[in-house]
C-alpha cells in the first residue's frame, strides 16, 4: 500500500510510512497559517484586533470595496447586501480558490473532502442528525437572539460548506504525511455481540493488529497522527465560535468539532456532516420560530 491511512482487509490501519520530522514540521506550519487565516479574516476573534486591524469586521468595505457595497443587491437592505457579499467572498477565498489549487497541483478534490457518499458515512449522518437536534434546541434556547427564520438564516446555512472543507476537509488531510484523506474506512464484519454489532455498524470496533500503533485507537480506525489531525481541526472549528454571544454554542462547538472531523476523516468526505450541521440550525430554530411567532 502507498498510504499512510489505507485500511487492510482485516479493518485495521496499514502504518507503512514513518512520520518523519520533516513532515510533522511542515504540518505545524500549515496548521499555524490556516489557524491565523481563520483568525483574522474569519473568526470573531478578527473583532478582538486593535484598531484599525479590526475594521474591516464591522464595515467590510476594506475588504470588499465601497463601489460593490453600493451596487450589489441594491433591493436589500445595506446589511443584507454586507452579509451577502461576505457569504461570497468565503465562498471565493475558503472553497473556490483551494480548489483551483488543488486541480492545478494536479491533485485529487475527494482527497481533500469532496468524496462521493458512502454506506458508513450514511449510517453517521443518520446518527448525527438526530442528535443534533436536541443540542440544536438547547443551543437556541440559549441564544439572545430572536428565534426567527429569515431568507438570510437560510443563505447562512450555506456559508457551512466552505467552512467545512476548509477546516475539516483540507485542514485534516494537510495534517496527515500524504496530504490527502485516507479511502473510505473498511469495514469490519458486523458480528458478535448486540452491542459489538452496533457499534460495529457504526465502524467502530474495528479488529485490531499488532502493527497498529495503539490498539485503542485503531478501534475507532484512528492511530495517533489521524488523532492530532482530527483533534487541531476541532480546535480551529471551535475557534471559529469564540466570540459569540451564545456561550452554549461556543462551548459545545469543541466536541462536535472533534466529531465532524472524525466523521470526515472517516468517510473521506464532508458532505456527511454538513447535514447534520444544517439539522443543528435549521430544525430547532424552525421550532421555535413557528412555535413563539405563530
Amino acid at each position: 500500500m502507498n498510504e499512510e491511512f489505507s485500511y487492510t482487509k482485516s479493518g485495521h490501519i496499514d502504518i507503512t510510512k514513518n512520520r518523519s520530522p520533516r513532515k510533522w514540521a511542515t504540518s505545524i506550519l500549515i496548521l499555524v497559517g490556516i489557524t491565523i487565516y481563520v483568525a483574522i479574516f474569519w473568526a470573531q476573534l478578527a473583532k478582538l484586533l486593535p484598531p484599525p486591524y479590526n475594521q474591516w469586521t464591522f464595515i467590510y468595505e476594506p475588504l470588499i470595496g465601497q463601489w460593490w457595497i453600493d451596487n450589489f443587491f441594491l433591493n436589500q437592505p445595506e446589511y443584507n447586501r454586507l452579509t451577502i457579499l461576505w457569504y461570497i467572498l468565503c465562498f471565493i477565498s475558503s472553497m473556490g480558490i483551494p480548489i483551483i489549487i488543488i486541480i492545478l497541483r494536479g491533485r485529487k478534490l475527494t482527497d481533500f473532502g469532496l468524496g462521493m457518499l458512502n454506506k458508513l458515512g450514511i449510517r453517521l449522518t443518520a446518527i448525527a442528525i438526530i442528535v443534533s437536534i436536541p443540542f440544536g434546541l438547547w443551543i437556541q434556547l440559549a441564544s439572545p437572539y430572536p428565534h426567527r427564520l429569515s431568507t438570510m438564516y437560510i443563505l447562512s446555512l450555506f456559508n457551512k460548506i466552505p467552512e467545512h472543507f476548509l477546516i475539516l476537509g483540507i485542514l485534516v488531510a494537510l495534517m496527515l504525511p500524504n496530504r490527502r484523506l485516507p479511502n473510505p474506512a473498511f469495514l469490519a464484519p458486523i458480528e458478535g455481540s448486540t452491542g459489538k454489532k452496533i457499534l460495529r455498524w457504526l465502524g467502530i470496533a474495528q479488529p485490531t493488529t499488532i502493527d497498529s500503533d495503539n490498539r485503542t485507537l485503531a478501534w475507532f480506525g484512528l492511530n495517533w497522527t489521524s488523532l492530532f489531525a482530527i483533534v487541531v481541526s476541532g480546535l480551529v472549528f471551535y475557534m471559529l465560535h469564540l466570540g459569540r454571544a451564545n456561550h452554549v454554542e461556543v462551548a459545545l462547538s469543541l466536541p462536535g468539532g472533534i466529531v465532524v472531523a472524525y466523521i470526515t476523516f472517516r468517510t473521506h468526505s464532508i458532505w456527511h456532516a454538513i447535514p447534520a450541521h444544517w439539522t443543528l440550525n435549521l430544525v430547532p430554530m424552525a421550532i421555535l420560530h413557528f412555535y413563539k411567532f405563530n
